[in-house]
């Protein structure tokens, strides 16, 4: 390898350290705001009998491993919801996920679709508080179902998706209110607002957005 190319990939390498940094400190923020709250409980430890469904579902250590996406989570229950959020910094996609495509065009026409840097809040209504979910057995998540993966959301078409708005979600997944085959099937109504992670810039603003989230709860 010639020296120019090595002197490349360490600005390269150089360059993801310092993101991440200021990625993890906003994350932290957050998390840690939002375990402040009253009578927010967060998720600490696997979920029994699912052992993929971890803290951080994804990390930058998986992301060096070649798994080609990163992720970060902060969920735990509050007022018998699930509420919390991810950070999707870098996702792998296949060009027939056209939904995928779709959704993040109408979100951003200039995205990138590999690195999208979307801080995604959630407001989950479960179907039954002891058959949550985060991912299922193949290891997908129930983020890629917000994505747009799965195409389960029945209202999704008429939603006029945008950055810092919240929308309101109903799966079309159930049989007689109970979960159907499949991770997506745990919850019956979401509440959804979707930010990037670079409007993040301060601990105020970091901690806003939580407040937010508990508020709209």
């Amino acid at each position: 390898m010639k020296t120019n190319e090595k002197e490349q990939i360490t600005d390269i390498l150089n360059a993801f350290r310092l993101i991440n940094k200021d990625i993890r400190a906003s994350f932290d923020i957050m998390s840690n705001h939002l375990e402040s709250k009253n009578n927010f409980v967060k998720w600490k430890k696997w979920e029994k009998g699912n052992k993929k469904a971890k803290e951080d579902y994804a990390d930058y250590t998986n992301f060096f491993d070649g798994d080609n996406w990163y992720y970060l989570n902060c969920y735990g229950l509050y007022q018998e919801k699930v509420i919390g959020f991810t950070f999707v910094i870098s996702i792998s996609y296949e060009k027939e996920d056209t939904d995928y495509v779709d959704f993040l065009k109408q979100l951003d026409e200039n995205i990138n679709l590999n690195t999208p840097m979307l801080c995604i809040f959630g407001i989950y209504s479960p179907i039954d508080l002891k058959n949550i979910k985060l991912i299922d057995e193949d290891g997908w998540q129930y983020v890629d179902d917000i994505l747009q993966f799965t195409g389960s959301w029945d209202n999704y078409k008429n939603i006029n998706i945008e950055y810092n708005k919240w929308f309101d979600i109903e799966i079309d997944c159930l049989e007689d209110n109970q979960a159907v085959e499949g991770y997506e099937g745990w919850y019956k109504s979401a509440k959804i607002k979707i930010n990037h992670i670079t409007d993040i810039f301060s601990k105020e603003i970091a901690e806003k957005y939580i407040d937010e989230l508990i508020h709209e709860v």
